[in-house]
C-alpha cells in the first residue's frame, strides 16, 4: 500500500532540508549539474561517487552525509547502552496496527492491506535482531525507516500509514538520543542532510520526467507531420 506521488510534502519529522543548507553553509551554492550525475550513474558509478560529478549542493550534501555518518557511527560505537527491541520497535508497530483497526475512514480491505504492509516491514526491520540491540544498530534502523518513509526517491507509504512510520522512526531515534545524548547534534545534522538529499534527488527525477515528456511530444509531433 504505497503512494505514487513523486513529490510528497517533506515531513520535518525526518529532517529539515533548508536548515541543512544553512548549517553547512551551502545555501548559496548552485544546485548541481544533474546531467553529469545521471551520466555517471549510467557509467555504473555508485550514487555517492556520481554525486560528486554533479558538483554544487548535490555533491556537497552527499559528501557531508558520508562525513557525518562516519562521525556519528564512531560516537555510537563507543556507547555501552542497549536498546530494548520490544519497547522501542515492536510496541510502536503494534500501536500503529490498533490505530489502523480503529480507523473508521478505512474499509476492511484497506485495513488488511495496511496491516500486511506494516507487518512485512516490521519483519524486515527485525530480521536477525536479538531482544536487545546496540545503540549503533538502533541508529541504523532509524535511518532505514527514514529512507523508506521520507528520504528515498521511490514510492512512499500511503497517507494512512505515514503516522505509523513516523511513530516508529521517532521511537527508535529518541531511544538512540537518550542512550547517547552526545550524538544529538550529529544526528540532527545527518537527518537534515538526508532530507536535503531527498529533495535534490526529486529535482533530478523531475528533470528526467520532463525530458521524457518533451521527447515523447516531439516524436508524436514528428509522426503527425510526416
Amino acid at each position: 500500500m504505497t503512494t505514487s506521488n513523486r513529490h510528497p510534502v517533506s515531513d520535518v519529522t525526518y529532517g529539515n532540508s533548508a536548515k541543512a543548507l544553512v548549517d553547512e553553509s551551502i545555501w548559496n551554492m548552485p544546485t548541481g549539474d544533474f546531467g553529469a550525475y545521471e551520466a555517471a550513474l549510467q557509467q555504473g558509478k555508485p550514487a555517492a561517487e556520481a554525486a560528486q560529478s554533479a558538483g554544487g549542493q548535490f555533491a556537497m550534501v552527499h559528501r557531508k552525509i558520508t562525513e557525518y555518518t562516519l562521525k556519528i557511527e564512531a560516537v555510537l560505537s563507543e556507547s555501552k547502552g542497549t536498546i530494548d527491541v520490544r519497547n522501542v520497535i515492536d510496541m510502536p508497530f503494534e500501536h500503529a496496527v490498533l490505530e489502523i483497526i480503529s480507523n473508521i475512514a478505512m474499509s476492511e480491505t484497506e485495513k488488511d492491506i495496511a496491516i500486511d504492509y506494516l507487518g512485512a516491514f516490521q519483519q524486515k526491520i527485525n530480521r536477525g535482531l536479538d531482544c536487545e540491540i546496540t545503540v549503533l544498530q538502533a541508529h541504523r534502523i532509524s535511518r532505514a525507516i527514514g529512507d523508506h518513509a521520507n528520504w528515498g526517491t521511490g514510492a512512499r507509504p500511503s497517507e494512512e500509514l505515514k503516522p505509523a512510520f513516523r511513530a516508529v522512526y521517532s521511537s527508535v531515534r529518541n531511544a538512540v538520543l537518550v542512550a547517547a545524548p552526545e550524538a544529538k547534534d550529529l544526528d540532527e545534522r545527518l537527518a537534515n542532510l538526508y532530507a536535503a538529499k531527498s529533495e535534490l534527488e526529486n529535482v533530478v527525477a523531475d528533470k528526467a520526467v520532463h525530458s521524457t515528456v518533451c521527447m515523447s511530444g516531439a516524436i508524436s509531433t514528428s509522426s503527425f507531420e510526416s
